[in-house]
């Protein structure tokens, strides 16, 4: 029995051994330590062919494709975004930023004067209540109330969140506004729709959700072939993929319309997608005609309506008031499906539109304006409708009195009746979510080493190497550059893509390595300026981020050239490639800069060793050093100029790293030599020499890592020692 375990046992150990050579103890230890890595969301979009899901890096969860464009949305480690946009077939990775319902909180109003004031009840007498006309509201989720009617639903989230789960309450209120039964005490603007309820909010999780799960809910839509698509959601920054995701429903001839936002939190921007010119963008006003307070104010707004404390349906059953652009949106789309029931399928989606403008009450200073677009979209009867700009019914001038005050009071439920409670209070809705900061990573505060260079450079900043680094992902855009000869090259597109005050990451990979420039024409220059967007250069071994104000007037040039240093004696103690940075305005180069700009270097083991990076200083012909701040495996160095950047060992500059290399030098000598003597008794000399140098370099090049001989001995001894343990230390008798 005992000589059986025994085999067993030395096949096991010698199994275990090879294992150990054949798989490094590096890999092992670097799989352990990304397993700890932040993840992120982001939406990709490719060329052309979007990969199968199962060849994908098995690292990379929660990946979703759409049909309709070359998209996948996915979850990622940080560290790969960059590696996926260097990729041939990815066009750009963007950042997926989180979406929320545009609704506020006002006092109860009156009953059912939302409908009055757009005049739907006309249209109900003239036999019109969007039959026929098919609506797709993405939103929350729709509980299943007893006074609305859904002609069907999807949720992105399957059936463990289906669509008429609605936890939050928005999405059951946004489609009674549009389509609740004309017996309802809260009845819809256009009763007689196809109505279609979109879930892109997981329940629980209130008014929050991603960009890409609005992505899904207008891919669904767009495929079921519904004639209007109903946003009361928005996102402060542009996102390109669903502006791509819009123009493909536009030119199927849906009509998108979408909330303008709720000026909140110091944000005083239209969201998006109402801030697209494809889109309808619908601004709020109250009982009064007036605009609500809170309402976005943009040149963007086209179309304004009834948001502020309208009585709708609740998710409990029975009804309540919310108030918001949210709540105006669907007032919009139900006039457009009454007016598209009303042509019969004579009029275009975009003609539907222009009539909607052309009809709508104009408010405020005349014409279109800020606060109410064209005006208050109201149903004009077919007699006095006569589709052109003369049609429009009035003018009432300036506002005439302030908005009502947000009631910063408690909403209470209402149980189902016929008779609203005019006196009930507002209930107190949940705030929409800000958007979650990614937690900045704190510098470490190393004393400087002895040794280290002067900081004569007048342009360095003494402080920089102690502040925390900027981290730009969220508002990032990464590309993958066009190749003109030499030269990398950006599209009108790749600026688009990216927000006012964003980052436009532009990547290169190891095939692009004899790129080393980007060359920028006046348009791009000016744009870049005007909208603030900074540019990184992004290169596997440097980053190189650069601030809108650095770029001078006219064309430009971005170099980023390998070189040698100006010091010939110390060109073999740099750690890194040297990098020769500059800057070219209408190919003059330019040194000096308004603001400064972020270097990177990657390097392992920079921080172990102490390390730091170096600026070559022409006026004193030294280096200097401009960063000891370690981040995410780089050196990181922050200066307002241009030049020659590479990383050192502080040593370098005092002698100490001469004379270390001497005596390691010596030290390899005197090893080689007594290889030699015993290389005619012990084998061929040459297969020793070998065998050193590929141990020395080894050690070398990851000094922080045991090599898979020691892990490999470690583990033979102690599985022999746990035999040992385990057979009682007897041999056999």
């Amino acid at each position: 029995m005992k000589k059986s375990l025994l085999k067993f046992g030395s096949l096991f150990l010698l199994s275990l051994l090879i294992f150990t050579f054949i798989v490094p103890s590096s890999t092992i230890l670097a799989q352990a330590e990304s397993s700890d890595e932040e993840m992120v969301d982001i939406i990709v979009r490719y060329n052309d062919t979007v990969p199968d899901e199962e060849e994908l890096d098995p690292s990379y969860k929660n990946i979703r494709s759409l049909d309709i464009l070359p998209i996948q949305a996915m979850t990622v480690p940080k560290s790969a975004v960059k590696e996926i946009s260097s990729q041939k077939n990815v066009k750009r990775v963007t950042f997926d930023q989180e979406m929320t319902t545009s609704e506020t909180n006002r006092t109860l109003s009156e009953y059912d004067w939302n409908n009055d004031l757009i005049h739907s009840f006309d249209a109900w007498d003239e036999g019109y209540t969007g039959s026929g006309v098919s609506v797709a509201v993405i939103d929350t989720g729709f509980y299943p109330h007893p006074d609305i009617t859904f002609a069907g639903g999807y949720s992105i989230f399957g059936d463990k969140d289906p669509y008429t789960s609605d936890t939050d309450g928005h999405g059951t209120h946004v489609a009674g506004i549009l389509a609740a039964s004309q017996n309802s005490p809260a009845r819809g603007v256009a009763p007689g729709v196809e109505l279609y309820g979109v879930k892109v909010y997981p329940s629980g999780k209130g008014h929050s959700t991603s960009a890409s799960n609005l992505l899904d809910g207008i891919e669904w839509a767009v495929k079921k072939g519904v004639n209007i698509i109903n946003i009361s959601s928005g996102y402060e920054e542009p996102n390109v993929d669903i502006y791509e995701a819009i123009k493909v429903a536009v030119d199927k001839g849906i009509l998108v319309i979408a909330a303008s936002g709720n000026i909140q939190d110091g944000n005083n921007t239209i969201d998006y997608p109402a801030a697209h010119d494809e889109v309808v963008a619908v601004s709020s006003v109250d009982r009064n005609s007036v605009a609500a307070s809170d309402s976005m104010s943009s040149e963007k707004n086209e179309l304004a309506a009834p948001g502020v404390t309208i009585y709708g349906l609740s998710n409990s059953g029975g009804y309540k008031n919310r108030s918001g652009t949210s709540q105006a949106t669907p007032h919009v789309s139900g006039l457009a499906a009454i007016m598209m029931q009303r042509s019969k399928g004579s009029l275009t989606a975009s003609q539907i539109r222009s009539q909607l403008q052309k009809e709508a009450l104009d408010l405020g200073a005349k014409g279109r304006d800020k606060n109410y677009g064209y005006g208050l979209v109201q149903y004009v009867s077919e007699d006095n409708s006569q589709g052109s700009d003369d049609s429009q019914t009035g003018n009432s001038g300036d506002e005439s009195e302030d908005p009502s005050e947000t009631d910063n009071g408690s909403e209470e439920e209402k149980p189902a009746s016929n008779t609203p409670d005019d006196n009930a209070e507002n209930e107190n809705n949940d705030e929409d979510s800000e958007i979650e900061n990614p937690s900045e990573e704190k510098a470490d505060k190393d004393d400087e080493p002895e040794g280290s260079a002067e900081t004569e450079n007048p342009a360095d900043n003494p402080d920089s190497s102690d502040e925390q680094e900027v981290d730009v992902s969220e508002k990032a855009v990464w590309i993958r550059p066009d190749i003109n000869e030499k030269s990398a090259v950006l599209t009108n597109e790749d600026l688009e893509s990216v927000a006012d005050n964003g980052v436009l990451a532009v990547s290169f990979d190891y095939a692009m390595d004899d790129i080393e420039q980007l060359a920028l024409s006046e348009d791009q220059i000016r744009e870049i300026r005007e909208r603030n967007i900074s540019l990184l250069i992004a290169r596997p071994d440097i980053e190189w981020l650069i601030p809108a104000n650095n770029f001078q007037k006219g064309s430009g040039t971005v170099r980023f050239t390998k070189t040698l240093t100006s010091d010939p004696d110390q060109k073999d103690l740099a750690k890194s490639e040297l990098y020769q940075f500059e800057l070219l305005a209408n190919d003059q180069p330019v040194h000096d800069f308004k603001e400064e700009m972020t270097y990177r270097f990657f390097s392992d083991l920079a921080e172990v060793d102490k390390d730091m990076l170096y600026h070559w200083n022409t006026d004193s012909e030294k280096w200097a050093e401009i960063g000891k701040l370690y981040s995410n495996g780089a050196l990181v160095g922050k200066i307002s100029q241009t030049g020659i950047l590479g990383v050192f060992s502080p040593s370098a500059f005092d002698g100490t790293a001469k004379e270390e290399d001497v005596e390691k030098e010596t030290e390899d000598k005197e090893a080689i030599t007594a290889t030699d003597t015993n290389s005619d008794s012990n084998g061929s000399s040459d297969d020793q020499e070998q065998e050193t140098e590929a141990t020395q370099a080894g050690v070398s090049e990851s000094s922080d890592t045991p090599s898979p001989l020691i892990v490999g001995g470690i583990v033979v001894l102690l599985s022999f020692g746990g035999g040992f343990y385990y057979f009682g230390g007897k041999s056999k008798p």
